[in-house]
């Protein structure tokens, strides 16, 4: 008596135990996982927008209804030359006047650039005193 079935599964056992082995396998390597952001998520309406400061390509505090309010943005991705740049547009995708995580920070410039707003968080004065002056060292530390 034949068992078709089991020839089949039998020829290919070496290959589920190969599957099986890759499929538990788990990486020796490192996991780096950022610092978690300081402050609280929050959302800015646009048309309290103060002012802002550049702390790298891809992180501004922006000051909204005023100097003493500090808010964290970070950038999805880098913005070539962000600290240089002369006028920076924020566009609310839902039209709300809001500009929150998902929204847009437009860069003008000889080279334009839209990119979008991974994160908002509201921040003490302290906290953004703190980031300003640790960028600012890391900015001395480059040149």
């Amino acid at each position: 008596m034949s068992f078709p079935i089991w020839r089949s599964a039998l020829s290919r056992a070496p290959l589920l135990a190969l599957l099986a082995a890759a499929g538990c396998a788990t990486s020796t390597a490192p996991t780096t996982q950022a610092p978690p952001l300081p402050g609280t998520e929050a959302c800015i309406f646009t048309v309290n927008l103060f002012d802002w400061t550049v702390l790298d390509d891809s992180t501004l505090i922006v000051y909204a209804p005023q100097r003493r309010d500090p808010y964290l943005v970070k950038l999805f991705s880098p913005v070539f030359d962000l600290p240089f740049r002369q006028a920076l547009g924020f566009e609310d995708i839902e039209h709300n006047g809001q500009l929150c995580k998902g929204d847009y920070v437009v860069a003008r410039g000889d080279a334009p650039s839209r990119t979008i707003i991974s994160s908002v968080r509201a921040l003490t004065p302290e906290q953004a005193k703190q980031m300003i002056a640790a960028a600012k060292h890391a900015d001395a530390s480059k040149k």
